[in-house]
């Protein structure tokens, strides 16, 4: 449907590939069709890939079980997640206590940095999903206001579920950002950090990778700031082709990972 000779051409020029989870491989609790052959055929020919997610409503370990229950080949030190990005984010800048506006089964991943919602150093953002509350979103306000560092892992204003488009972290950022006048720093994608750390999973030069993912933002123009290679699949939260005044205009799009199969 959206094969043509440049995607092909692209593919097969790319020495790596930087793959998404959610919307690149399973949406929901449904693995997309053709996403394990696509795995298994990276792996069988020695193509060097990892996966990045801004997934933040699960610990990396529940991200790894759901990978294992998929019967995805994925090894666990392919996978990059938006928390631990964070995390190590903090430990750098040496932050302390935080706020998490986060689900209370990420708190995990963020050993050392304990929950205060009074005197908090950061506010750190992820996917509350609909527990979060008026009474977060005003204390969050309040800590920013005292000065708190402002730390979200995600932009991402929405993703797909089987149910449905799902409003995301990143609509939140946003309301904290207009109340605060504060820029929220991010540590997931589309943060050129983040971008980094994947490359340096596959130790290769970013001209000689690509990444592939559902979200014009944070996989397309994220991978593109960094001389990535951006790729576009439709199986996700992106279901129509850019228009063609769009200010980010992918490298390949494609129905969905199965489709590249046949290029590598």
């Amino acid at each position: 449907m959206f094969h043509d000779e440049s995607l092909g051409k692209l593919v097969e020029e790319t020495k790596g590939f930087l793959i998404d989870l959610d919307g690149t491989l399973y949406v929901g609790d449904e693995l997309i069709a053709g996403a394990a052959d696509f795995v298994h055929a990276l792996r069988t020919k020695g193509i060097p890939h990892a996966f990045v997610t801004n997934i933040t409503s699960r610990c990396r370990a529940h991200v790894l079980a759901r990978i294992e229950a998929y019967g995805l080949e994925i090894e666990p030190e392919q996978v990059l997640t938006a928390p631990i990005a964070t995390k190590a984010y903090l430990d750098r800048q040496r932050i302390g206590s935080c706020y998490f506006l986060t689900r209370p089964t990420l708190v995990e991943d963020f050993a050392g940095h304990p929950q205060n919602e009074d005197e908090a150093e950061a506010v750190v953002i992820g996917d509350m999903g609909e527990t979060i509350t008026f009474q977060h979103l005003n204390q969050a306000f309040r800590l920013l206001g005292k000065g708190a560092a402002f730390v979200t892992m995600s932009r991402s204003k929405f993703f797909r579920t089987k149910d449905g488009m799902t409003l995301d972290a990143g609509a939140f950022v946003a309301l904290l950002e207009h109340a605060s006048d504060r820029r929220a720093i991010v540590t997931g994608k589309p943060s050129k950090d983040f971008f980094r750390a994947g490359l340096d999973l596959l130790d290769l030069p970013p001209s000689q990778v690509a990444m592939i993912g559902d979200d014009l933002e944070s996989d397309v123009r994220g991978a593109q700031a960094c001389g990535v290679a951006g790729l576009l699949v439709m199986s996700g939260k992106t279901t129509q082709l850019p228009p063609s005044d769009s200010p980010v205009a992918p490298d390949g799009v494609c129905g969905s990972v199965s489709d590249l199969i046949r290029f590598l």
